[in-house]
């Protein structure tokens, strides 16, 4: 069995397999933990012994990345005058993904093949619906088949401490809401929290008018803070915003510059945004509203599906607040 600290040398290694065990001893002593580098080599040394390590390119026991989600991916091109361009985005995508520990340009039936390691199914359906939308100008056919890895390349395969600082800001913002007794107070502080511990450049809320079908934006922080704007009032057949209500789907995407959902690539490219998340919020089964964040950074697929995390504990924490028929246009 693999502790906390075993993790985090693991970590270490994955990205860097030269790094020293006291550079390790003094990462660890900063999350307040005691160790000695010394103690570092004698945990190397059993980690070597019970094949949690078998080789330093670094390379990771394979039957590790199989309890993983898998699932390796062939892609058939839609080709036009713009699938060279298509192609390069594609590339550098994969080449930037952490997830993505194989790619390759085939010959054949299918154009494409790669092969994605997740930490959660919800995180592959989530990586999975962003890819579909960011290349389906290219994208003419796409087969996903799960495998189980009897070989694995170097992979950073334990980020456990840091997607456990993520969900100890998630709870952190759900523990500052609940000082407040006023659910404007709530929801105001909610969007601050976001922009405040996920480097948002700004996070909103809308909230969804059943009748006219329309959302209507009544929280935001960060850069923008205006709810009277262009985006004031949001129709459910918007590719984004409305379409979350729509769908009860989240919408997620590491490029907006040119995802088709949104609707103002020269702004997002001004701004220098790269990534949008945008979640529904529930009562009784029905969105209420919608919360989104965008921001300068990427996302990573454990960035998404925390945030998916948060907004649903985030619909049962506000559900005995609700009453929406009163709160909503007034």
């Amino acid at each position: 069995m693999l502790d906390e600290i075993d993790k985090v040398i693991l970590f270490h290694l994955g990205k860097n397999a030269r790094v020293s065990s006291q550079e390790i001893s003094s990462t660890l002593q900063g999350m307040g933990l005691a160790i000695t580098d010394r103690a570092i080599r004698q945990r190397l040394q059993r980690l070597e012994k019970n094949k949690s390590i078998v080789g330093y390119s670094t390379i990771l026991n394979p039957s590790l990345v199989s309890d993983k989600v898998n699932r390796t991916i062939l892609v058939k091109f839609k080709f036009s005058k713009n699938i060279a361009d298509g192609i390069e985005r594609l590339t550098k995508y994969l080449s930037e993904s952490p997830f993505c520990i194989y790619s390759a340009r085939l010959s054949g039936d299918f154009d494409w093949v790669c092969h994605f390691v997740f930490s959660s199914i919800e995180q592959y359906d989530l990586e999975t619906n962003n890819f579909l939308n960011r290349f389906a100008d290219i994208i003419s056919d796409l087969r996903s088949y799960e495998s189980k890895a009897t070989k694995s390349s170097p992979y950073v395969l334990f980020d456990e401490h840091a997607s456990n600082e993520k969900k100890l800001q998630v709870y952190t913002i759900l523990n500052s809401i609940k000082k407040h007794d006023n659910l404007s107070d709530r929801l105001q502080t909610i969007v601050e929290s976001l922009v405040k511990y996920f480097n948002a450049k700004f996070a909103r809320i809308w909230f969804y008018d059943k009748k006219s079908k329309v959302l209507i934006l009544k929280y935001s922080a960060g850069k923008y803070k205006n709810i009277n704007g262009e985006f004031s009032r949001v129709p459910q057949s918007s590719l984004k915003i409305g379409s979350i209500a729509k769908t009860k789907k989240p919408v997620v995407s590491n490029d907006v510059v040119h995802d088709p959902r949104i609707k103002h690539h020269d702004w997002a490219k001004k701004e220098k945004l790269r990534s949008f998340a945008g979640y529904p919020i529930l009562y009784k089964g029905e969105v209420v509203a919608v919360l989104a964040v965008f921001s300068e950074k990427s996302f990573s697929p454990s960035d998404f599906e925390i945030l998916g995390i948060f907004s649903d504990q985030l619909s049962k924490e506000l559900s005995g607040f609700f009453e929406v028929k009163d709160f909503l246009l007034t």
